[in-house]
Formats: C-alpha cells, structure tokens, sequence
C-alpha cells in the first residue's frame, strides 16, 4: 500500500508503473477486484468514486507529480544555464502541461497511461520550451493558419535552430507516446486473445478514420479561420475570435472522443463544455494581461501548456479509443501512436518540406525507441543497479544479525523488469538466509518467481551444500533428506541433491533396524552406493561436481566409521548379531531371503510358454508374497525382466488416469534399473496429460521396440486387491482399468502379468472375465529343509547354534511360516544375547520356549490383523474354542458346529472360511486342529 506521506507516496506510485508493476496492480485491486489494472476514468461506475484510494492515486498520481514534473524542468535548465526568463516560460507550460495531459490520459486510456505520459511528457516535451525561451509552435492554430494561409515556415522568420527545436519537440511528442503505451501495456499484463487479423484491421481503422477526423476537424478549423480573417479585421478580436474557435474544436472532439466508450452524451457535452470553458479562461487572461509585462510569460507558457496537452492527448486518443473498441488496448496504443506521428509529421513537414524520408525515419525511431522501453531500460539503469546493490550488501556485512536485513531494498525486490542477472544476488540470499532463515526462505520463494529465479536456484543450492556438509554423524546424516530444497527446484544440480536425499532416507531406515547385523547390512549397501556417487562425480564435467564431492566423500567416510564401530563392539560383546527381519518384506539385497526354488521354477517354466496367459501369486499375508516377488531378479533367468509394482503405493492413491499410469511406469523404469540394469524410455506426467491410455500405450510400444530377440517383460503388480480403493472412490473406471490389463494380456505377448495379492482364490473370481484363463501359483510355508537354513543358518557365519531338538520346535511350533519363524528366532537371538557368554552360542529347547512370550507380545499386529480382518465374529469363536484345547488337539466338525450354535450352512460357510485362510487344518476324518501352534497361543 501507500505510504502516508504525501511527497513519498507520489514517488512510489511513479515507482510502482516504472519497476514493481504487481504492486500496481495489487493497488487497483484493492480498490476494485474486478477493476482492470489498465482502467481509464471513464470506465468508473459511481461506487468507484466512493473509494477514497482511487482519489488519492488521482491526486498524487496527477496533482503531485505534476509539481515534480515542474521541479525537475526548473534543476535540468539550470543545469544547462538557461536565462531566468526560458526558465519561467518552462515551468509555467510543464506544469499544466503535465497535469491536463495526465488527466486527459487518464480519462480516455488509462490512468497509467496518463500518469506516465503526463511525467515524461511534461519533462521532455518543456525542455525545448526553456531552451528556445517561447512556446515553439501552438499546434492547433498554426497547422490550421498553414492550411489556410499555405504557409512555407522555413520563408518565415523562425530561425533554423528553432526549426530543430521545434521538430525536437515532436520527435519528443512521439516518443513519449509510445514510451507511455508500452508502461502501460508491460504494467497492466493483460492478456489478449482476438486474432491476428482483427488487431491489425482494429490499427488501420483507428489510423485511417482518425486521419479523416483530423483533417475534416483541421479544414473545418482553416475555413471557419479565413472566415474569421474575413469578417474581422481588428488584431485582438481576431486573436479572440480564433482561439474561440480552437477551444470549441477541442470541447468538441474531447465530447466525441468520450461519448465513444461510454456512450453518456450527457457527460460527454459537458465535458467538452469544461475543457472549452477552461482553455477559454486561460485565452481570455492570456489576451488581457498580455499587455502587463509580470504576467505576460506565465499566463503565455499556461496558456501553450493546456492548449498543447489538449492536442497531445486528442490526437492520440481518438485512434486509440477506435481501436481498442474494435480489438483490444495493444492495438489501441499503435493505432494511436501512428495517428497522431501522422499529424506530427504533417506539421514538421510544413516546417521543414523538404524532409519527409528523414522524418519518416524519426518517427519511426522514436516509436521503436519508445514500445522498445521494457527491453532497454534494463540496461541503461543496470550499471546504477549494480553498484546501489554492492553498496547494500557491504551494507548488510556490518550489519547485527538482530537488525532487520536490508534485502528488500535490492533491486531485485522492486525492478521486476531487471532480466539482467543480478550477480553477487546469491551470495546476499544465502548470506540473509543463514542469519535469519525465515526472511531467506521467504525471499527465495519470491525470487523463484522472477527473472531472478537463477539467484534463488544458486542460493538455495549453496545452503543446501553447507548443510549437507554440516552432518558429522549419521543421526544428523539420516534427517537431512527432511531439510533438503534444491532438489525440488528445476536445475541440473536437482538429480545430485535427490541422490543425498534418498542415501539420507535409506540412512535413516538402516538406523531403524532393531539389530545390529541388519544395520550394518543396510549401511554396507549406502557405503557402496556412495562409493558409486564418488566415481560419478569424479568423471561428472557439471560444475557442481567439485562442489560436492567433499561431502560425498565425508558421509561415505561417516557411514565407514559407524559401519565399523558396530562391528567392533558387537565383537567386544561377543554379541550375535541378529539378522532378521521382522515385519517389511526382504529385498534382493538381503542375504537372509531363502528357499522357494519350487515356486520361482514353476513361475519360469509357465512364463517361458508363449502361449502364458496371467499368473496370479495368492497366499496368506505375510507369507513372503512381496519378498518373493523383490528376489525374482535373481531367481529368473536373465531374459525374464521383472517390473515390479507396488499397488499399495502411490499408484492407489492417484486421481485420474494419468496419475495411475504415470506412478506404474516410474516403478517398471526402477524396476528394471534396479534388477537387470536395463534403462527403458521415460515417460513424464506432461506426456500423459492430453490422452494417458494412448500415451502409455505407445510407451509400451517403445519398450517392446528396445527389448532383445529373447527378452520377456514381466510386470508384477503387487497387491492387485488394493485398486478395489481406487474404484469404489470412483477415481478410476473398473472396467476400463482391468480392460486395459485384458488388452495387455491379449495383444502383447512379450509383457507377461504377474498377479500378487492375499485374497482366497475364490475373492479374485469377480474378476475372471478379465484374467482370462489364469494360472494360479499358490504360496504358503517353506519347506522344513528350507526352515531349517533361515532357523540355523539364515546368514553366513551366524554364530548361533542350535540342539536339533531346539530347531525342530521351532519348525513346529511355526509350521515354517516364514514371518513367524523370523519373529521366533529374532526373539531367540535378544534372549540369548542377555545371557552369559558361555551359554550364549548354543540354543536349546528352553530357549525356545522362553522367547515365545516375547514373540507374541511384538508380533501383536500380525496377529491383531488376522482376528479384526480375516475372520468372521463366528469363525473368531471357533479359534477361540478351538485354541482352548491345547496344543495339538483335535475337535470333530460336529463338535464345533455345535458350539458355534449356527444351522448346518453357516457353520459349514465358516468352517470352509477358516480352511481357506489356512488358519486350522483337517485331522483324519472330520477332525480339525490349528495349522500354527503359535497363531494358537495367541488365541488364547
């Protein structure tokens, strides 16, 4: 907003117009929302002059400046050592020269238009006024006296110099009204959308139809002049008679040119009726005391001022006003620009007629030179600039850092215009930011925004760079991907940051791991990936590069240290480390991952069949489902490349098509990265936008097209169940999604489709119609040989051994469920860590035994997830009576049905359910028992 005072905020408005053309806008807003930055007076209602904000713009925009205006012109002329009288003469016409043609301006065009133009106007166009030491020509009377009379000025008695002064002045003219137009076009940014064709014939109306106005306007002038020539003979009445007349040709034409765009004839006559009226008054004292030698040059330099601005101001709005009704205010600024250069270089060829091309080429300069202004202006204040902003930042350097910072007064922050980089505009950001971040997170948004968006990218890196290189250890190291900003920011340094930030998230994930074995597993995996940025950056050409391989090379050497350190007191301790995993599913990576040869050979020999239609992976939850399908890079031959793809991920959370298929890509491209090493083509979420189905169907093309002879894409989805959310929120289409994977299947014989998900067999068969012909391939338990290896020897050199009668109760009380094992023996392994050294290494049955409380207790949600989500409340009653039994027991079906109290379908529905969830298994001939002695326990 506005300061409050008066001489200050002036200022600020020219300022506001010339640089920071948002605040302008923001201001008119605040006046009106719906009112266009580019608002003239006569688009006003009655409310709008209610508004006290919009007089006070009027005022200081027009009566202050123009006081401005008026001091400027009187220090220039000194400077030039100018006679007091030339002085007088320019001050006296600037003043009203600029405030009329600025309220003329405002009321026809635009009140930025007309503040602009009234400054620059009234500076440049008084200069010549003060040099020459009288009004150089009032245009309106001589060009009509020249028509009439077929004046030659160059036989005249005006002097060359005055000649050259005079055509200054109208190269002058038209400068500032092209200078003006472009203000006001680059500060009001508004959008134009008419076609071509109708801007340009907008521009040749508004010249062709001015130029007639004008001329009928200027004959009509010459014939009622000779009539005045005729008719009176007596100086003074003559001089009175003829200015009558030119005020009632103005009133005339400011009445038309307002009635156009209003279409308030009332308001339009008097408004001509005012104008007249006031020129008049200014003819009448100018004619009166002409004779009174004080008052003679201010009442003359008045008097050419108004009589001046009047013409300005016509001449370019008439075209303008025709122009913008046919089209728009851009068309409306050139139309008015060459309208009034054509009566302009009328009159400087009645000057001087033997120049025309010379003039042509002036004017032509001057316009260029003027709708050119937003793209040189940059560069004549650039030096000035830049030496204001130097002086700032020593500034800012000796500055406390709990004194308010100086930034907001960079150029930066007012010269929205400024295209020009600001160097050294980085180093104050990150210099203000690392005093008080706030006022440097909030300026380097701004600046994100603006034609200084490379300072802010630099700043924000830097910071990004001296943070990252402030993390000594790898709790400081696991949180920095929290305070990382550069990465989100479009610069080639965005890929090296996300790499910090993605080594920091899996930092912090290898610290979450309970076990020591499991960190440092994890953190060897991070050494190694550091070890890769290293390589890359050593041989990286970017200018980053050097930049940030010290702190590559220092958390690598954190990450060695704390690796190390681990190892060394786990060995102190003589501590087992303990490699399980209890609760995320295992990776490629992890060494742990055993077993399930048999159902990795049956997947290949099915997807090795050309004719392979869908497979659909199905089993209880945590049975390894995910684990499985992460190691199925090492498990298949290489000419099978899995694309694995969560759909518990981002993809069930998309909103549209494009989101859903832009998140399954991203996840086939690291898919295949990460197990074959094979970089597919990219596909970006802008490609998707217009039509996802096509565009990702013509990716699939792309890919198909790279693929070798003997490669087979196979595309994993991942708890396929999970876009039943994204259905029944009505996001995505049913039919259409599962129709799209159908076509897949059908059409495209080298992407196989690899279902996953814990559903019962018979939950999947709503979909059938679409998985045609499908092959099930159904996980369950390990094998015991394959227990025995995660129970005794799920790592190299594991230093727990077991009593074979020790593992064998594992194996039972687990029935070789393989989550359940892992939480079993991490359980084991914490017991036998507590007790002395020598009984350490060695488990027997007791052990066992004595780690299943401590089981049950962290193992709650898995078993928490099977009462609450997989049972019904009748098949929960049956566990129940069931668990009560004691290990191993068996009840007949008659016996439960009985107790579940239910007719003969119910209970066989239930019975049925808890078989197919593998929760309890039949025993001989209609006796049941609990599969999982240790799912029993906890039913207990």
């Amino acid at each position: 907003m506005l300061p409050s005072s008066p001489i200050f905020a002036s200022l600020v408005i020219i300022g506001w117009l010339l640089f920071t053309p948002s605040a302008w806008r923001r201001y008119v807003a605040s006046i009106d929302p719906n009112l266009s930055p580019n608002f003239a007076l006569a688009h006003l209602t009655k409310q709008h002059w209610q508004q006290p904000a919009l007089w006070r713009l009027l005022l200081l925009g027009h009566g202050l400046t123009s006081l401005w205006v008026s001091l400027i012109v009187i220090g220039c002329l000194w400077l030039l050592d100018t006679p007091n009288e030339g002085i007088l003469l320019a001050t006296c016409y600037a003043l009203p020269l600029s405030l009329v043609g600025g309220i003329l301006g405002s009321l026809m065009v635009s009140v930025a238009f007309g503040i602009i133009t009234g400054m620059i106007g009234g500076i440049l166009l008084s200069l010549p006024i003060g040099i020459a030491g009288e009004i150089l020509f009032s245009m309106a009377k001589n060009l009509a006296i020249a028509i009439m009379l077929i004046v030659n000025f160059s036989d005249s008695s005006v002097t060359t110099s005055e000649n050259s002064l005079a055509l200054l002045t109208v190269w002058l003219g038209i400068f500032t009204a092209s200078l003006g137009g472009s203000i006001m076009y680059s500060t009001t940014k508004t959008a134009y959308n008419h076609p071509a064709y109708r801007q340009m014939g907008s521009i040749m109306i508004g010249v062709v139809v001015s130029s007639v106005v004008v001329f009928l306007i200027v004959g009509f002038t010459a014939l009622a002049a000779h009539s005045v020539t005729v008719l009176i003979k007596n100086g003074i009445l003559f001089t009175l008679a003829y200015d009558t007349l030119i005020n009632g040709v103005f009133g005339l034409s400011i009445a038309f040119i307002w009635f156009l765009p209003t279409w308030h004839w009332q308001s339009a006559l008097l408004l001509g009726f005012a104008a007249s009226f006031l020129l008049g008054l200014f003819t009448l004292l100018k004619n009166q005391f002409f004779v009174f030698l004080p008052l003679q040059m201010p009442l003359y330099g008045f008097h050419g001022g108004i009589e001046n601005a009047f013409l300005y101001l016509l001449l370019f709005a008439f075209p303008y006003v025709l122009a913008e009704r046919i089209a728009n205010p851009w068309a409306g600024i050139i139309a008015g620009i060459f309208g009034s250069g054509g009566v302009f270089i009328a009159f400087a060829l009645l000057i001087q007629e033997d120049t025309l091309w010379l003039l042509l080429l002036l004017m032509l300069l001057a316009i260029l030179l003027g709708l050119s202004f937003v793209w040189w202006r940059p560069l004549l204040f650039y030096p000035f600039q830049s030496a204001w902003n130097l002086l700032l930042y020593h500034a800012e350097e000796k500055r406390l850092d709990t004194q308010t910072s100086l930034l907001s007064w960079h150029t930066a922050f007012w010269d929205e215009h400024q295209h020009l980089p600001l160097f050294g505009l980085e180093a104050y950001l990150v210099m203000v930011t690392e005093r008080n971040p706030l006022v440097g997170k909030l300026a380097i948004e701004y600046l994100s925004n603006s034609s200084q968006n490379w300072a802010a990218q630099e700043a924000q890196i830097e910071l990004d760079a001296r943070r990252l290189q402030s993390y000594h250890n790898v709790t400081t190291i696991s949180q920095a991907h929290r305070h990382l900003a550069a990465g989100e920011l479009s610069s080639p340094v965005s890929a090296l940051l996300r790499s910090f930030s993605r080594i920091s998230r899996d930092v912090e994930a290898g610290l979450a791991q309970e076990s020591s074995y499991n960190q440092r597993l994890a953190l060897d995996a991070i050494e190694e990936r550091l070890d890769g940025l290293l390589r890359e950056l050593t041989r990286s050409s970017e200018p980053y590069a050097q930049r940030f391989y010290p702190i590559a090379a220092q958390w690598r050497q954190t990450v060695a240290d704390y690796v190390r350190a681990l190892g060394e007191a786990v060995e102190s301790r003589q501590e087992i480390s303990n490699p399980y995993i209890i609760g995320i599913p295992l990776t490629e990576h992890q060494e742990i991952f055993v077993g399930r040869s048999d159902i990795s050979a049956r997947i290949e020999r099915l997807l090795l069949d050309i004719r392979c239609p869908p497979l659909l992976l199905y089993g209880q939850r945590r049975t390894g489902k995910t684990s499985l399908l992460n190691n199925l890079g090492k498990l298949l031959p290489w000419q099978i490349i899995p694309l694995f793809v969560d759909l518990q991920g981002p993809a069930s959370l998309a909103k549209d098509y494009a989101g859903f298929l832009y998140n399954i890509s991203r996840a086939m491209l690291t898919s295949a990265k990460r197990h074959r090493e094979l970089q597919l083509p990219p596909l970006s979420r802008e490609q998707l936008n217009t039509d996802p189905v096509t565009r990702f169907d013509e990716w699939l093309d792309e890919i198909e097209q790279n693929l070798e002879s003997q490669q087979t894409l196979l595309l994993t989805l991942d708890e396929f169940s999970a876009l039943e959310h994204i259905f029944n929120k009505g996001f995505l289409d049913e039919a259409s999604v599962l129709g799209m994977f159908r076509h897949l299947i059908q059409h495209r014989p080298r992407i196989k489709i690899l279902l996953s998900g814990s559903h019962t067999i018979d939950e999947f068969e709503r979909w059938a119609s679409y998985l045609i012909n499908v092959q099930t391939v159904h996980i369950s338990y390990l094998q015991v040989k394959e227990a025995l290896q995660l129970i005794e020897h799920p790592v190299k050199d594991f230093a727990l051994r077991y009593a074979p009668n020790a593992s064998q109760r594992v194996v039972t009380i687990t029935h070789c469920h393989p989550a359940l094992i892992q939480l079993l023996c991490a359980e084991i392994v914490t017991l036998k860590n507590k007790q002395d050294i020598i009984k350490r290494r060695f488990a027997q049955v007791t052990d066992v035994e004595a780690a299943i409380p401590d089981a049950l207790q962290h193992g709650r949600f898995f078993f928490a997830d099977i009462a609450n989500n997989q049972v019904t409340k009748t098949g929960l009653s049956l566990l129940r009576f069931l668990a009560q039994q004691g290990e191993g027991a068996t009840v007949s079906r008659a016996d439960l049905l009985k107790y579940s109290q239910l007719a003969e379908p119910e209970g066989e529905i239930a019975l049925t359910h808890l078989l197919q969830r593998e929760l309890i298994e039949p025993v001989g001939k209609n006796k049941y028992c609990f599969q999982v002695e240790l799912i029993r326990r906890w039913f207990i």
